[in-house]
């Protein structure tokens, strides 16, 4: 093996201990709940023979709740100044870390999304799989972009949690006629062109929220 191979195989396990840890010390909680969420959710809702519409209501109005849970865990670790500092002080930069945190976060995410789909289809509810799970992952990113990037800002997660619960509850009522292409409920009314703008606001959010965190806002304190 190579020098650069041996590097690269030295960074790749290096990785995958940092992704245990992060699942062990910083997932687990936050997956818990979502899975009790989960678990429970039959005894709030239908989940049978469920048509198309009303799994949307489902997935739009409950599920994509776990993106705000899973995705505020990105920077949740760095609220203790001791353990930013330590972290801060690796080798590998704070980017690396919180892109793998986002990454580990999104994996479980789509594994719930999996799940929950595949329990429903087994309750013979009738939908599209591939577009209800991309429903689901534009709205459940969203809202956790919405939560990761005032968290990011302002280094509390309460306010993180706060702005994205606000905007799910905006958008019951007329939201549908003021929010536009960010509409979170539109599956319900049979329209699917606003989760392609859901999932790449949730995205460019995420992004700039490690961006103004590890760059920007590194320089400016």
């Amino acid at each position: 093996m190579t020098l650069r191979g041996k590097e690269f195989y030295r960074k790749m396990e290096k990785y995958q201990k940092f992704i245990c840890v992060n699942l062990k010390h910083n997932l687990l909680l936050p997956v818990l709940l979502v899975v009790a969420l989960c678990l429970f959710s039959p005894l709030a809702m239908g989940l049978e023979n469920l048509d198309s519409l009303q799994t949307a209501k489902v997935v739009e109005v409950f599920l994509s709740l776990t993106g705000l849970i899973l995705l505020m865990t990105v920077f949740s670790p760095d609220i203790d100044r001791d353990i930013r500092d330590m972290i801060a002080s690796k080798k590998e930069p704070m980017t690396v870390i919180h892109t793998l945190r986002i990454l580990c976060a999104a994996f479980v995410l789509a594994a719930v999304g999996i799940l929950f789909l595949s329990w429903m289809k087994i309750g013979a509810c009738q939908f599209s799989f591939f577009k209800m799970f991309f429903c689901f992952l534009a709205n459940s990113i969203f809202l956790g972009g919405i939560g990761a990037f005032v968290f990011s800002l302002s280094n509390q997660p309460v306010l993180g949690y706060m702005a994205s619960i606000l905007y799910f509850l905006l958008n019951f009522g007329s939201g549908k006629k003021y929010m536009g292409n960010f509409f979170l409920f539109s599956m319900q009314y049979g329209s699917f062109t606003e989760k392609y703008y859901l999932l790449t606001g949730g995205l460019m959010l995420l992004l700039l929220a490690v961006v103004w965190r590890d760059l920007i806002r590194k320089r400016l304190i």
